[in-house]
C-alpha cells in the first residue's frame, strides 16, 4: 500500500503515534512476496460490501477544518495544524475552473486523510481531516477526483484496523468520501470494496494501492463515469497467494459502484510465474492507474511481477508494466499487453533495516512505478517510471544510478520507448506525469539528489517532450532525510535516517494550462519534546 509504516520517531521518549501500519508492510516484488507471510490482506465478503442505496442521502457533517494555511513564496507548506509528518500527496485541478484545487495526504497527526483545498489558485488553502468510516479505524493512501457533471467531489482512501497484538494491517476497506461544497466538507465514506480478516490462519483479501479517474469529456459516451482501480492482496494461513488487480465504476457521482471485478487477465505468453493458481493469471499486480482517453476508451497500466531481471538470473523477478483497457465504459476488459520491463528486482537495489529496497547511502524505501497518462485532445498515452538500469547490478553491493523513463503509445496497444526523461548524477525516483491540456507539451516531476551532496534532495520539474525536455529545480530548498525527526531507521550506521517519505508525489495542469505540483518536503529543522530533527511535510509551487 502506499501507506504510513510504523514509526520510530525519535530516540528520547518523543511522542509516539498510534496505530501506525507495521514496518515490513507496503509493497514487494513477486521474488519478496514468495513464501513471505503477508502483513496486509483482507476480503469482499462482508455486509459492508453492499454498496449505498442510490436513493439513500449523502450524509454530510464537518470535516474537522483545522486551519487555513497561506501562500509564502514560491514553495507553500500546506500543512498548518500540527507538528507531525504528512506525506504521499495527491493534488488535482478542477476541470471547470483551474484557480478550484483539492490537495490531499497521509496524515500522521490524526487517523485519516488530510484535505488541502483552495478557490484562489493556491493563495489560501481550507485544510482538515476525512475519510474514516469508525473510530480505531485509520485512514490512507489519498486519491482525489473531479465529476463536472454532478459537481461533486470524490475521494478515495483506504480504511483499516489491526489485529489483536497490533503487528497486521488487517479488514481494510476501500471507500470513497463525497463533498458537494468543492471539497471543505465531506459525507460519510461509502464502502466500494470491503474487508475482512485479521487472523493468519483464515482467508485475507486487502485492498490497496487505489487509483482513481473521470471522465469528463462531453463527448465521451461515458461522459460523468468514475473509475477506480486497486490491487486486491490475498493469502491463505498466512502465506501470500495473489495480488490481481480489480475495477468498479460509479455513474452517480461516487454515491454507488459497481460490482468489483478483477480486470489483469490472462496472457500464457507474458505471466509466466505463479505463486499459486492457474498458469498465465496475471494476478503478481500492485501500482494500477487508470486514465481516460478522449474517446471514451479507459486505459490502466498496472506493475507485474514475472519480468526475468537483464542483469541477475530469473529467480530475481524484475517487475513489468502490463495496460488493459476497456472500449465500453468497464463493462468489458482486454488481455493484458506488455509496455516495458523494469530493472528494479531485490538485487538492483540496496536493503535498509526493514528489509525493503532504498537508494545508496540511504534508509528510506523506494520503488519504480509511476502512472499513465492520456492526452485530452489526442489520446496519445504517457506512462513514467524509475528503475536502476543505469546503476551497478551486484547481489552483495548494488548500487544506484535510477533514472525516470517514459513510454509513449498512440493507442496503448504499440509502445515506444523507454525514453530518458532524466539521466542526472545520483537518483531521480517517484516521477509522476501529466499533459498540459493548451500546449500538448508534458510534465514530470520527481525526487532528484543531483544538485549537490548526495544525501539531500530536491523536487525537479522536467517539460516538453520525449527526447526534449527542459529542467526546473522546484523546490527551493533541499531535503534532509539523513537527519528524520520521524521514521528513524535506529541503525547503527546512519541512526536518524528516515525509512519512509511516502511513495509518490504530484502534479497536475489546470484547463488554462497552469501547472500546479505537491510533493512531500523534509526542508524544516523541528524541536519535538527535546528532541530535533527535519520534519516531513506536504509543499506546493504552481507555474
Amino acid at each position: 500500500m502506499r501507506r504510513k509504516l510504523a514509526v520510530v520517531l525519535a530516540v528520547g521518549g518523543l511522542l509516539a503515534l498510534a496505530a501506525l501500519q507495521p514496518a515490513q508492510a507496503g509493497p514487494r516484488t513477486a521474488a519478496q512476496q514468495r513464501g513471505v507471510a503477508p502483513t496486509r490482506m483482507t476480503a469482499v465478503v462482508t455486509p459492508r460490501d453492499a454498496v449505498r442505496s442510490s436513493t439513500e442521502p449523502s450524509v454530510f457533517v464537518p470535516s474537522e477544518l483545522e486551519c487555513t494555511a497561506s501562500r509564502t513564496g514560491v514553495n507553500s507548506k500546506l500543512d498548518c495544524d500540527d507538528p507531525f509528518p504528512n506525506n504521499e500527496p495527491d493534488i488535482e485541478v478542477d476541470p471547470a475552473d483551474p484557480l478550484h484545487m483539492v490537495a490531499s495526504s497521509n496524515d500522521y497527526g490524526s487517523c485519516c486523510d488530510q484535505f488541502y483545498t483552495t478557490f484562489d489558485g493556491g493563495r489560501t488553502w481550507q485544510t482538515g481531516n476525512m475519510s474514516v468510516q469508525d473510530p480505531g479505524r485509520t485512514g490512507s493512501d489519498p486519491v482525489t477526483t473531479f465529476d463536472v457533471r454532478t459537481g461533486t467531489v470524490l475521494h478515495s482512501s483506504l480504511n483499516y484496523t489491526f489485529n489483536a497484538d497490533g503487528t497486521q494491517a488487517c479488514d481494510g476497506d476501500l471507500v470513497v468520501s463525497l463533498s458537494e461544497d468543492g471539497g471543505v466538507t465531506w459525507g460519510e465514506p461509502v464502502v466500494v470494496a470491503g474487508g475482512l480478516g485479521c487472523d493468519l490462519d483464515e482467508l485475507q483479501f486487502f485492498q490497496d494501492k487505489e487509483w482513481m479517474v473521470t471522465d469528463n469529456n462531453p463527448q465521451s459516451p461515458f461522459y460523468g463515469r468514475t473509475y477506480l482501480t486497486w490491487t486486491r492482496f490475498e493469502s491463505r494461513n498466512g502465506n501470500y497467494v495473489a495480488s490481481p488487480i480489480f475495477a468498479a465504476h460509479s455513474d452517480n457521482g461516487g454515491r454507488t459502484w459497481s460490482t468489483p471485478r478483477e480486470i489483469s487477465g490472462t496472457n500464457h505468453a507474458i505471466c509466466t510465474f505463479q505463486t499459486a493458481g492457474p498458469a498465465g493469471r496475471c494476478d503478481e499486480d500492485q501500482f494500477s492507474v487508470p486514465t481516460v482517453r478522449p474517446d471514451g476508451s479507459v486505459v490502466v497500466a498496472f506493475q507485474n511481477g514475472q519480468n526475468a531481471a537483464l542483469w541477475e538470473s530469473a529467480e530475481e523477478l524484475d517487475n513489468q508494466y502490463l495496460v488493459v483497457r476497456s472500449r465500453d465504459g468497464g463493462r468489458t476488459w482486454s488481455r493484458p499487453r506488455f509496455v516495458v520491463g523494469l530493472e528494479d528486482g531485490v538485487n538492483d537495489y540496496p536493503i535498509n533495516v526493514d528489509g525493503r529496497q532504498t537508494l545508496t547511502g540511504q534508509q528510506f524505501r523506494v520503488n519504480s512505478a509511476g502512472n499513465i497518462d492520456a492526452d485530452p485532445t489526442t489520446g496519445r498515452l504517457y506512462l513514467v517510471f524509475a528503475d536502476n538500469r543505469a546503476g551497478r547490478h551486484d547481489v552483495a553491493d548494488p548500487v544506484t544510478d535510477v533514472n525516470v523513463y517514459m513510454m509513449t503509445s498512440t493507442d496503448g496497444t504499440t509502445w515506444r520507448g523507454p525514453f530518458t526523461v532524466s539521466s542526472a548524477r545520483s537518483d531521480q525516483w517517484f516521477p509522476w506525469v501529466d499533459v498540459n491540456p493548451v500546449t500538448g507539451n508534458v510534465g514530470v516531476l520527481y525526487h532528484d539528489r543531483s544538485y549537490g551532496h548526495p544525501a539531500l534532495y530536491n523536487t525537479t520539474l522536467a517539460e516538453g517532450t520525449p527526447r526534449s525536455f527542459s529542467y526546473t529545480k522546484v523546490s527551493t530548498r533541499p531535503s534532509r532525510p539523513r537527519s528524520s525527526i520521524f521514521f528513524q531507521a535506529g541503525a547503527e550506521n546512519c541512526l536518524r535516517c528516515a525509512t519512509f517519505i511516502g511513495d509518490y508525489n504530484g502534479l497536475d495542469y489546470g484547463a488554462d494550462g497552469s501547472l500546479n505540483m505537491a510533493w512531500t518536503d523534509m526542508r524544516q529543522f523541528r524541536t519535538i519534546e527535546g528532541v530535533s530533527g527535519y520534519a516531513q511535510y506536504i509543499f506546493y509551487a504552481r507555474r
